[in-house]
């Protein structure tokens, strides 16, 4: 089972978009690694008002737990990291928050790096994470 499908009952979209310069919101904070999601804002720009980034889904749309599946949808994407079951993500504004237990630390620092890539993402809590000895 992937990691959509666990926390959102939903498989996987496998786009891939060509993102456009000019939809960049210069308003919005892109989050940690400061770095937009520009094909994504330019479908969220199309809704008035513009979702903030921590609200934006999976199409730009406004979604209250939009950060949270997009990290979901980026852990799907990643090559190295097999669904965990143990480890579940949810959102509080545009802090991501990772709950439950990870097989390793290694394995813990890549979700919380993949989690902060996304736009809008401006914390990982993962305090509420136990590691496996």
């Amino acid at each position: 089972m992937s990691w959509s499908e666990r926390h959102f009952g939903q498989t996987s979209s496998q786009e891939n978009n060509n993102p456009s310069p000019q939809a960049v919101e210069e308003q919005m904070n892109p989050g940690l690694t400061g770095e937009y999601d520009l094909a994504l804002r330019e479908k969220a720009a199309a809704h008035q008002p513009p979702s903030p980034p921590e609200y934006m889904g999976l199409e730009g749309e406004y979604d209250e737990q939009g950060l949270a599946k997009r990290v979901v949808k980026a852990l799907d994407q990643e090559p190295s990291l097999d669904d965990i079951e143990s480890l579940h993500i949810t959102q509080k504004g545009s802090t991501i928050v990772l709950e439950g237990s990870a097989p390793s630390e290694a394995i813990l620092s890549q979700v919380k790096e993949v989690a902060a890539k996304v736009d809008g993402t401006e914390a990982v809590d993962a305090t509420q994470v136990t590691v496996a000895a």
